[in-house]
């Protein structure tokens, strides 16, 4: 299953945790979407093998070989999610968190009552599909690293002056009907400086234009 290059292949499998019934298979290979699918023959045994684990009260949460890693995780007792990857390096802490974003999206857009009381497999299958775009994006390349510092990625534009002239206005506005909270523009040569008052705290951002 493992592939030559830095990019690797990522697969994902999402399976009813009750019953082993395979409810969606994501691939990406080279950060770029795949149509390329794992045998059911291979999703089985991925399963199988939790499965046997859980009833001797071990948990299986994660394996390698050669050239693939592999993490399991278990949501609600409901659905099971796994995820294998070839990709040069990878940790098992960033495919955890890979998962429970994958999962964030299908509550996201499905709803947590429906993933854990499921009714109609069917169904879910077909309700499941509006997830596959944002899931997808979770596969593909990026340069932001918020999934795995739990923190709000950042962004320096190259026009930040002309950001904070525009924003100025609607921060205010925003801002107007909170007690104990304002906002202030300090303006000169050198910089911008941005003040956001909370309370009896003062927090304070400076950029360079």
């Amino acid at each position: 299953m493992g592939e030559e290059g830095t990019g690797g292949t990522v697969h994902l499998l999402c399976l009813a945790a009750s019953s082993g019934v395979p409810l969606f298979c994501r691939s990406s290979r080279g950060g770029a979407p795949a149509r390329q699918q794992l045998p059911f023959s291979v999703i089985g045994s991925l399963n199988g093998v939790h499965m046997f684990g859980q009833n001797l009260e071990v948990q299986l949460s994660s394996a390698k070989t050669e050239n693939t890693t592999v993490v399991w995780k278990s949501f609600h007792d409901s659905i099971t999610l796994i995820v294998l990857s070839s990709e040069e390096g990878i940790s098992e802490l960033r495919l955890e968190r890979l998962l429970q974003m994958v999962f964030g999206a299908m509550v996201l857009l499905v709803g947590l009552e429906e993933l854990t009381n499921i009714r109609n497999v069917e169904r879910l299958k077909k309700d499941l599909r509006a997830s596959y775009c944002l899931i997808d994006s979770f596969l593909g390349d990026s340069e932001l690293i918020g999934d795995l510092t739990q923190c709000v990625d950042c962004v320096i534009p190259p026009e930040g002056s002309l950001l904070q002239i525009s924003s100025y206005p609607y921060l205010n506005t925003a801002l107007a009907d909170l007690p104990g909270v304002g906002a202030s523009q300090q303006c000169d040569s050198q910089q911008v400086t941005w003040l956001l008052y909370i309370a009896d705290g003062a927090y304070s951002a400076c950029n360079r234009p």
